[in-house]
Protein backbone atom coordinates (compact mmCIF):
# COMPACT_ATOMS: atom_id res chain seq x y z
CA UNK A 1 0.00 0.00 0.00
CA UNK A 2 1.26 3.48 -0.90
CA UNK A 3 0.63 6.26 1.61
CA UNK A 4 0.52 9.94 0.60
CA UNK A 5 3.39 12.13 1.64
CA UNK A 6 3.01 13.99 4.94
CA UNK A 7 2.27 17.47 3.45
CA UNK A 8 -0.39 16.04 1.13
CA UNK A 9 -1.98 14.07 3.96
CA UNK A 10 -2.18 17.17 6.16
CA UNK A 11 -3.74 19.19 3.36
CA UNK A 12 -6.32 16.48 2.75
CA UNK A 13 -7.28 16.33 6.43
CA UNK A 14 -7.49 20.18 6.62
CA UNK A 15 -9.86 20.36 3.61
CA UNK A 16 -12.04 17.65 5.07
CA UNK A 17 -12.57 19.23 8.47
CA UNK A 18 -12.80 22.97 7.73
CA UNK A 19 -16.48 23.91 7.38
CA UNK A 20 -18.01 25.90 4.53
CA UNK A 21 -17.71 29.65 4.98
CA UNK A 22 -19.62 32.51 3.36
CA UNK A 23 -17.83 35.40 1.77
CA UNK A 24 -19.50 38.70 1.05
CA UNK A 25 -18.38 41.81 -0.72
CA UNK A 26 -19.82 45.02 -2.12
CA UNK A 27 -19.47 46.54 -5.57
CA UNK A 28 -20.96 49.85 -6.65
CA UNK A 29 -23.23 49.89 -3.62
CA UNK A 30 -24.56 46.35 -4.24
CA UNK A 31 -23.93 43.41 -1.95
CA UNK A 32 -23.10 39.91 -3.18
CA UNK A 33 -22.68 36.70 -1.29
CA UNK A 34 -20.82 33.57 -2.32
CA UNK A 35 -20.78 30.28 -0.52
CA UNK A 36 -17.20 29.01 -0.62
CA UNK A 37 -16.81 25.32 0.01
CA UNK A 38 -13.63 24.36 1.80
CA UNK A 39 -14.59 20.73 2.23
CA UNK A 40 -12.72 19.57 -0.88
CA UNK A 41 -10.59 20.71 -3.79
CA UNK A 42 -13.33 19.98 -6.36
CA UNK A 43 -15.78 22.45 -4.82
CA UNK A 44 -13.08 25.10 -4.70
CA UNK A 45 -12.20 24.49 -8.32
CA UNK A 46 -15.85 24.94 -9.37
CA UNK A 47 -17.40 27.32 -6.80
CA UNK A 48 -21.10 28.13 -6.66
CA UNK A 49 -22.30 31.03 -8.79
CA UNK A 50 -22.74 34.44 -7.23
CA UNK A 51 -26.21 35.02 -5.85
CA UNK A 52 -27.65 38.51 -5.64
CA UNK A 53 -29.36 39.55 -2.45
CA UNK A 54 -33.03 40.53 -2.34
CA UNK A 55 -32.04 44.19 -2.23
CA UNK A 56 -30.01 43.82 -5.42
CA UNK A 57 -32.96 42.17 -7.15
CA UNK A 58 -35.22 45.05 -6.12
CA UNK A 59 -32.65 47.52 -7.42
CA UNK A 60 -32.50 45.68 -10.71
CA UNK A 61 -36.28 45.71 -11.08
CA UNK A 62 -36.23 49.44 -10.42
CA UNK A 63 -33.41 50.12 -12.89
CA UNK A 64 -34.50 47.67 -15.59
CA UNK A 65 -38.27 47.20 -15.08
CA UNK A 66 -38.96 45.94 -18.59
CA UNK A 67 -36.82 42.85 -18.04
CA UNK A 68 -39.69 41.63 -15.86
CA UNK A 69 -43.38 40.87 -16.58
CA UNK A 70 -45.82 43.76 -16.32
CA UNK A 71 -46.91 44.67 -12.81
CA UNK A 72 -50.52 45.11 -11.77
CA UNK A 73 -49.59 48.01 -9.52
CA UNK A 74 -51.31 51.27 -10.41
CA UNK A 75 -49.09 54.11 -11.59
CA UNK A 76 -49.70 57.14 -9.38
CA UNK A 77 -47.27 59.41 -11.23
CA UNK A 78 -48.70 62.81 -12.04
CA UNK A 79 -47.22 64.25 -15.21
CA UNK A 80 -47.76 67.87 -16.07
CA UNK A 81 -49.77 68.25 -19.25
CA UNK A 82 -51.64 64.94 -18.99
CA UNK A 83 -55.15 65.32 -20.37
CA UNK A 84 -57.68 63.11 -22.10
CA UNK A 85 -56.03 60.02 -23.58
CA UNK A 86 -52.80 60.45 -21.57
CA UNK A 87 -54.81 60.55 -18.33
CA UNK A 88 -56.66 57.40 -19.42
CA UNK A 89 -53.50 55.31 -19.87
CA UNK A 90 -51.19 56.79 -17.23
CA UNK A 91 -52.36 54.38 -14.45
CA UNK A 92 -51.32 51.46 -16.69
CA UNK A 93 -47.72 52.56 -17.13
CA UNK A 94 -46.19 51.56 -13.78
CA UNK A 95 -42.71 50.06 -14.31
CA UNK A 96 -42.51 50.97 -17.99
CA UNK A 97 -40.33 53.34 -20.01
CA UNK A 98 -43.32 55.67 -20.23
CA UNK A 99 -44.20 55.69 -16.51
CA UNK A 100 -43.40 59.37 -15.99
CA UNK A 101 -42.74 60.50 -19.55
CA UNK A 102 -45.00 63.05 -21.26
CA UNK A 103 -47.22 61.35 -23.83
CA UNK A 104 -48.65 62.34 -27.17
CA UNK A 105 -51.08 60.74 -29.59
CA UNK A 106 -48.96 59.87 -32.61
CA UNK A 107 -51.64 57.93 -34.51
CA UNK A 108 -55.40 58.45 -34.56
CA UNK A 109 -57.09 56.25 -37.13
CA UNK A 110 -60.04 58.61 -37.47
CA UNK A 111 -57.67 61.45 -38.36
CA UNK A 112 -54.67 59.73 -39.98
CA UNK A 113 -56.56 56.99 -41.80
CA UNK A 114 -57.67 53.42 -41.23
CA UNK A 115 -54.85 51.76 -43.15
CA UNK A 116 -51.48 50.21 -42.36
CA UNK A 117 -49.49 52.73 -44.40
CA UNK A 118 -50.78 55.66 -42.35
CA UNK A 119 -50.23 53.62 -39.21
CA UNK A 120 -46.56 52.91 -39.95
CA UNK A 121 -45.90 56.43 -41.17
CA UNK A 122 -47.05 57.63 -37.76
CA UNK A 123 -45.60 55.06 -35.35
CA UNK A 124 -42.37 53.71 -36.87
CA UNK A 125 -39.26 54.74 -34.97
CA UNK A 126 -41.20 56.35 -32.11
CA UNK A 127 -40.27 53.76 -29.46
CA UNK A 128 -42.50 52.21 -26.80
CA UNK A 129 -46.20 52.70 -27.44
CA UNK A 130 -49.54 52.15 -25.78
CA UNK A 131 -52.66 51.39 -27.79
CA UNK A 132 -56.18 52.46 -26.90
CA UNK A 133 -59.22 51.31 -28.84
CA UNK A 134 -62.95 50.75 -28.49
CA UNK A 135 -65.86 49.50 -30.52
CA UNK A 136 -69.24 51.13 -30.88
CA UNK A 137 -70.70 51.16 -27.37
CA UNK A 138 -67.78 49.29 -25.75
CA UNK A 139 -65.30 50.33 -23.08
CA UNK A 140 -61.67 51.12 -23.87
CA UNK A 141 -59.12 48.33 -24.29
CA UNK A 142 -55.68 48.01 -25.85
CA UNK A 143 -52.10 46.97 -25.25
CA UNK A 144 -48.53 48.04 -24.57
CA UNK A 145 -45.71 47.41 -27.04
CA UNK A 146 -42.41 48.13 -25.20
CA UNK A 147 -40.32 48.06 -28.37
CA UNK A 148 -42.71 49.87 -30.67
CA UNK A 149 -42.60 49.46 -34.43
CA UNK A 150 -40.00 50.12 -37.09
CA UNK A 151 -41.55 48.47 -40.13
CA UNK A 152 -38.48 46.29 -40.60
CA UNK A 153 -40.29 42.95 -40.59
CA UNK A 154 -40.17 40.08 -38.13
CA UNK A 155 -41.20 40.10 -34.48
CA UNK A 156 -40.25 42.34 -31.56
CA UNK A 157 -40.08 40.34 -28.31
CA UNK A 158 -40.63 41.65 -24.78
CA UNK A 159 -41.70 40.01 -21.53
CA UNK A 160 -42.95 43.43 -20.39
CA UNK A 161 -45.69 43.67 -23.05
CA UNK A 162 -49.29 43.55 -21.87
CA UNK A 163 -52.88 43.86 -23.00
CA UNK A 164 -55.52 45.73 -21.03
CA UNK A 165 -59.29 46.09 -20.80
CA UNK A 166 -61.78 48.04 -18.70
CA UNK A 167 -63.42 45.98 -15.95
CA UNK A 168 -67.11 46.27 -15.13
CA UNK A 169 -66.22 48.61 -12.24
CA UNK A 170 -64.53 51.00 -14.67
CA UNK A 171 -60.97 50.15 -13.57
CA UNK A 172 -58.40 49.27 -16.27
CA UNK A 173 -56.92 45.79 -15.86
CA UNK A 174 -53.66 44.55 -17.37
CA UNK A 175 -53.05 41.07 -18.79
CA UNK A 176 -49.45 39.87 -18.69
CA UNK A 177 -47.49 38.24 -21.48
CA UNK A 178 -47.25 34.47 -21.01
CA UNK A 179 -44.83 31.92 -22.41
CA UNK A 180 -41.86 34.28 -22.38
CA UNK A 181 -41.35 37.45 -24.40
CA UNK A 182 -41.52 35.92 -27.88
CA UNK A 183 -44.05 37.36 -30.35
CA UNK A 184 -45.01 40.18 -28.00
CA UNK A 185 -45.26 42.21 -31.18
CA UNK A 186 -45.73 39.28 -33.53
CA UNK A 187 -45.43 41.26 -36.78
CA UNK A 188 -43.54 44.43 -37.54
CA UNK A 189 -44.14 44.14 -41.25
CA UNK A 190 -44.76 47.35 -43.20
CA UNK A 191 -47.81 45.86 -44.94
CA UNK A 192 -49.92 45.15 -41.86
CA UNK A 193 -51.02 46.83 -38.64
CA UNK A 194 -51.12 45.75 -34.98
CA UNK A 195 -50.30 42.20 -33.88
CA UNK A 196 -49.76 41.83 -30.13
CA UNK A 197 -49.17 38.13 -29.89
CA UNK A 198 -50.23 36.06 -32.87
CA UNK A 199 -53.83 36.31 -31.62
CA UNK A 200 -53.92 38.47 -28.44
CA UNK A 201 -54.91 41.72 -30.15
CA UNK A 202 -54.89 41.79 -33.94
CA UNK A 203 -55.85 44.89 -35.92
CA UNK A 204 -54.40 44.36 -39.42
CA UNK A 205 -55.82 47.61 -40.86
CA UNK A 206 -56.30 45.69 -44.09
CA UNK A 207 -58.07 47.25 -47.06
CA UNK A 208 -61.01 44.85 -47.01
CA UNK A 209 -62.16 45.62 -43.47
CA UNK A 210 -59.70 48.03 -41.81
CA UNK A 211 -61.78 48.53 -38.65
CA UNK A 212 -61.90 44.84 -37.73
CA UNK A 213 -60.21 43.79 -34.47
CA UNK A 214 -59.75 40.26 -33.16
CA UNK A 215 -58.70 39.01 -29.73
CA UNK A 216 -58.05 35.60 -28.23
CA UNK A 217 -56.52 35.27 -24.77
CA UNK A 218 -54.60 32.47 -23.13
CA UNK A 219 -52.00 31.66 -25.79
CA UNK A 220 -49.76 34.72 -25.68
CA UNK A 221 -51.44 36.83 -22.99
CA UNK A 222 -53.19 35.70 -19.84
CA UNK A 223 -56.96 35.28 -19.68
CA UNK A 224 -59.27 37.74 -17.99
CA UNK A 225 -60.20 37.17 -14.34
CA UNK A 226 -63.89 37.03 -15.30
CA UNK A 227 -63.23 34.01 -17.50
CA UNK A 228 -63.67 35.73 -20.85
CA UNK A 229 -61.14 34.69 -23.45
CA UNK A 230 -61.18 37.93 -25.42
CA UNK A 231 -60.58 41.60 -24.71
CA UNK A 232 -64.16 42.21 -25.79
CA UNK A 233 -67.40 40.26 -25.49
CA UNK A 234 -67.05 38.68 -28.92
CA UNK A 235 -63.85 37.42 -30.50
CA UNK A 236 -64.15 39.99 -33.28
CA UNK A 237 -65.56 43.54 -33.35
CA UNK A 238 -65.67 46.66 -35.50
CA UNK A 239 -63.69 49.54 -34.03
CA UNK A 240 -64.96 53.07 -33.59
CA UNK A 241 -61.68 54.50 -32.25
CA UNK A 242 -58.05 53.49 -32.45
CA UNK A 243 -55.13 55.56 -31.14
CA UNK A 244 -51.45 55.02 -30.34
CA UNK A 245 -49.61 57.10 -27.75
CA UNK A 246 -45.83 57.38 -27.46
CA UNK A 247 -43.39 59.28 -25.29
CA UNK A 248 -42.21 62.80 -26.02
CA UNK A 249 -38.42 62.98 -26.43
CA UNK A 250 -36.04 65.92 -26.63
CA UNK A 251 -34.34 66.63 -29.96
CA UNK A 252 -31.01 65.24 -28.73
CA UNK A 253 -32.54 62.37 -26.73
CA UNK A 254 -32.17 58.82 -28.01
CA UNK A 255 -35.41 56.90 -28.49
CA UNK A 256 -35.03 53.32 -27.22
CA UNK A 257 -35.81 50.58 -29.75
CA UNK A 258 -36.46 53.06 -32.55
CA UNK A 259 -34.81 50.76 -35.09
CA UNK A 260 -34.54 47.04 -35.72
CA UNK A 261 -34.30 44.72 -32.72
CA UNK A 262 -32.59 41.34 -32.33
CA UNK A 263 -35.07 38.48 -31.95
CA UNK A 264 -34.01 34.94 -31.07
CA UNK A 265 -37.34 33.93 -29.54
CA UNK A 266 -39.68 33.57 -32.49
CA UNK A 267 -37.93 30.95 -34.58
Amino acid sequence: MVFPSKPLLCATIWLAVVPKVALSFSSEGREYRQGTALSGWLQNLFPAALQETDDVDKDRQRDFPEQYPATNEINHSIVSGDTGDAQLVRPLLKNTQLESKPLRVVYDANSNGWNYKSFHNAVDGKGAAIIIARGHGTDWFGGYNPKGWAGTGGARPSIAAFLWYTRSDGVPQKLQKVGGGGLACAKDDPDTGIWLGADGLVIPLASGDPKEAQSKLGTYFEKRSDGKQSLFDAGCIKLADLKVLVGEYEDNEAIPYSGAVFDMTSG
